[in-house]
């Protein structure tokens, strides 16, 4: 947890510091589908891939020239995970917060229709509502780094896939009919979203 806001605060001055400069900013809304699973550090119990989602809204951030920007967004994610000890379908829903920084390449004659980008940052996720089984006790907050790129269009639409790699654990496992074992889950997943831009 410590961790978690000692990198939060260094994110936000970081953006205190740079976004001042930036000369454009943009609102946008965004949805898209999650893939993800949950990875535990001992080989006790898996989950599979689970179809989940996500839409929330963007701030997108801008320094003309050198193709820099940054992107906060405010987003509700609902992430299913299989589990393989009862064939649970555990549901959970956060509050994400990713904070990325993004370089685009704005291709000289066609940038002002497509320009692809590639971008870096945390995500701080606020679980809200879930409902796991009694073997399991969830993290009311956790932290992920994610990375993707993606493509953007006419300058109004933004393509993009994630991938997101758990830093925290998200749940813990915990045997307690055998053994009293505790084993950590931290979430690994794919997103494929779209953007539009006001």
């Amino acid at each position: 947890m410590k961790m978690t806001k000692n990198i939060l605060l260094a994110t936000v001055l970081t953006l205190a510091v740079a976004l001042p400069a930036a000369s454009q900013v943009r609102f946008g809304i965004r949805g898209g589908i999650t893939v993800g699973e949950m990875r535990f550090d001992r080989e006790i119990i898996d989950s599979d891939n689970r179809v989940g989602y996500t839409a929330g809204v963007l701030l997108d951030f801008n320094i003309p020239v050198v193709g820099l920007g940054a992107e906060v967004s405010a987003m509700y994610t609902h992430r299913d995970n299989l589990l393989s000890d009862q064939k649970h379908i555990y549901k959970r829903n956060y509050i994400d917060i990713p904070v990325y920084a993004r370089y685009r390449l704005d291709i000289t004659g066609v940038g002002h229709v497509f320009a692809p980008y590639i971008f870096t940052g945390p995500c701080f996720s606020i679980l809200f509502n879930e409902n796991a089984p009694s073997n399991y006790e969830n993290s009311k907050t956790c932290l992920s780094w994610d990375v993707g790129g993606g493509m953007d269009l006419f300058k109004r639409v933004r393509l993009s896939v994630t991938y997101g790699m758990g830093i925290t654990k998200a749940m813990n496992y915990i045997d307690r009919e055998y053994t009293g074992t505790v084993v950590d889950g931290k979430d690994r997943f794919w997103t494929l979203g779209a953007a539009v831009f006001f």
